[in-house]
């Protein structure tokens, strides 16, 4: 029984791990202003993890898929698809979101627009080996 739930689960994620690859991966962090900050960690295999902080607290993290749209080498359409998540109550509900992105300064920039236009700036964090 085991082997089948892992044989649908592998299947289900199959299609996204075909649309996706490593221009967008990496370890992103945007600085919102108002003391917000969003981490956010993108796989090359479709999969993300992120976690906002407002005023040093946890408001939100999740957890999903994502399926990535190039239009070019640099710029496209991402949906995020949350599978797992925890909000509070004023940050709302995680949903599905679409953002057209471009990569900046040799991939060291990632610009998110939304439907609504907002825009989220991340920039690659680089740790010290």
């Amino acid at each position: 029984m085991h082997r089948r739930a892992l044989l649908a689960a592998v299947i289900a994620f199959t299609p996204m791990l075909a649309m996706a690859d490593e221009s967008i991966s990496g370890q992103w962090e945007a600085n919102l202003g108002h003391n917000v900050i969003i981490a956010m960690d993108v796989l090359a295999d479709g999969l993300w993890t992120s976690q906002t902080v407002q005023r040093n607290k946890v408001v939100a993290e999740m957890a999903g898929s994502y399926e990535q749209k190039q239009a070019s080498a640099t710029t496209g359409t991402l949906v995020f698809t949350p599978v797992k998540s925890k909000t509070t109550e004023e940050h709302g509900a995680a949903q599905v979101e679409e953002d057209q992105y471009t990569l900046e300064q040799g991939g060291k920039v990632l610009r998110l627009v939304s439907g609504k236009n907002d825009v989220m700036v991340f920039h690659k964090r680089a740790y010290a080996k």
